[in-house]
């Protein structure tokens, strides 16, 4: 099925607990640089999500390996404390993104070194391998390793 015309996906987002650390990982691990970064959004957050007091600070990052924008958004409130992080991508509304990488357990030791903390264990599946990992400032990502696929 195709998209009805005129639509495009534009970015994933990921929420964060603070914006630069979450930046330098993404670009140190994945190739991730800024296109742009906002700090102090507060009206427009604030209508957006329903949330008076809401702010935030947010940056959209691009690398050339992905036609996807990655955006990474760290709230803060005036009103309400913020909540604990997740500890783990299984409660609704938690989500990750995941990044097929050719050297998958070299791309796992340049995240753990960058600060990532490893979620459980790598899987082996049918055609690849796959982990659960999460970032400095607490955002979810997978790192998938995807046999290539030979013609017969």
């Amino acid at each position: 099925m195709n998209a009805p015309a005129g639509m495009r996906w534009h970015h994933a987002s990921l929420t964060v607990s603070d914006i630069d650390p979450a930046i330098a990982f993404f670009g140190a691990v994945f190739g991730f640089a800024p296109l742009f970064i906002e700090r102090g959004m507060a009206d427009d957050i604030a209508a957006m999500t329903g949330r008076a007091g809401l702010a935030c600070d947010f940056a959209q990052l691009r690398a050339d390996a992905y036609p996807l924008i990655l955006e990474l958004i760290a709230f803060r409130s005036e009103q309400e404390e913020r909540p604990e992080p997740d500890a783990l991508p299984w409660r609704p509304g938690a989500g990750h993104v995941a990044f097929h990488v050719d050297d998958f357990e070299g791309t796992v030791a340049a995240a753990v070194a960058a600060g990532a903390r490893i979620l459980g264990r790598a899987i082996d599946f049918p055609g690849g391998r796959a982990i659960y990992c999460q970032a400095p400032g607490g955002a979810f990502f997978e790192i998938e390793f995807l046999v290539p696929v030979t013609e017969a």
